[in-house]
């Protein structure tokens, strides 16, 4: 919802604050106001907005961390409703990044992380209804009838193209991790009805440190689903950025649970994420519906193809971390 910078000042007015300037941010507005920097985000979910709020004010209550929290207003309200929307207001979130490079700042990225779980833990899981599973029975059924479809159209071919063959040459590979997902899907999709609500995806650059220490924030107006799904993607993120670096995810996990123990179906549910071949996946899609790829985007597959040897070294490492975690509870 675009907004002028007149509309910001009367909204802002209940929290007297003298709005100086405004620039458009992602889901809301940065603010130059008489007290510094604020955000304004934008919501269009009362009931996302009430679960934003409860852990943010629970990680703050309960475990002393900091997070990015709304203000409270003259009103006595954390939002200001306008026009079938709610404007929220906090304080702009500035610092670095994690240094990926350093050990001890990633298990203390664990361990806040593991404390914002808890605070999830914690919360009313019924505040909200909101829920967009990545996984369920028809993504692996339609991924098997996928792989079958592209296979019986290349050996159709005459002539295959280079992409052709190298699509093909794969597709075993492909199969064979896909099957093993499913089957470590099976194992654990009961379960993971009783996990609690979190992000469908958790960035890196939520966590930063400013003069104060670590904070979490951002989030706004994001989807949610079964914890974990939020975990997975924060490590897939670390490995990557860190240059594929092992010794950052153990640092991390290590400083995960310290703080908060996974459970052997949490831990599957992570690793089932790690076994399907997200990135080459998308590829094989485009392929079917577009009958080919083009040259940038055949490029692009065969980098992904080569990154998919790293993924799959995750995997058979989160594999063996969750037998270590099996026999140290023995």
């Amino acid at each position: 919802m675009k907004v002028t910078l007149n509309q910001l000042k009367r909204l802002l007015a209940s929290y007297r604050l003298k709005v100086i300037q405004a620039h458009a941010a992602e889901n809301g507005y940065v603010v130059d106001t008489n007290r510094g920097k604020r955000l304004v985000s934008i919501w269009d979910n009362a009931q996302l907005l009430r679960w934003s709020n409860m852990w943010r004010e629970e990680l703050t209550r309960q475990d002393g961390r900091r997070a990015q929290r709304f203000l409270v207003n003259q009103n006595k309200k954390k939002y200001v409703h306008y026009r079938g929307h709610y404007f929220a207001l906090s304080v702009f979130p500035q610092g670095r990044q994690i240094d990926l490079q350093r050990e001890d700042e990633c298990k203390l990225a664990g361990e806040l992380f593991a404390h914002f779980h808890s605070a999830l833990d914690r919360i009313d899981q019924k505040v909200t209804t909101e829920c967009h599973a990545k996984l369920n029975e028809d993504y692996f059924t339609n991924g098997s009838t996928l792989i079958k479809n592209v296979m019986e159209i290349i050996e159709q071919k005459s002539e295959p193209t280079l992409i052709d063959e190298l699509i093909y040459a794969n597709l075993p590979l492909l199969y064979q991790r896909f099957r093993r997902a499913r089957q470590l899907w099976e194992g654990t999709q009961e379960h993971t009805s009783y996990f609690p609500l979190s992000f469908c995806w958790f960035n890196l650059e939520q966590i930063k440190w400013d003069q104060r220490g670590w904070m979490i924030h951002g989030g706004i107006n994001r989807p949610l689903s079964a914890m974990h799904q939020d975990s997975a993607f924060l490590i897939r993120e670390i490995y990557e950025k860190s240059d594929w670096n092992l010794q950052s995810v153990i640092a991390f996990l290590d400083g995960y649970m310290r703080k908060r123990n996974l459970t052997e179906h949490e831990l599957i549910y992570i690793l089932t994420q790690f076994a399907i071949p997200w990135d080459v996946w998308v590829h094989f899609d485009e392929y079917l519906k577009n009958d080919g790829l083009c040259e940038i985007k055949g490029e692009k597959l065969l980098e992904d193809l080569q990154k998919q040897n790293h993924w799959d070294e995750l995997t058979t490492f989160f594999g063996r971390f969750i037998d270590q975690q099996k026999s140290a509870s023995a």
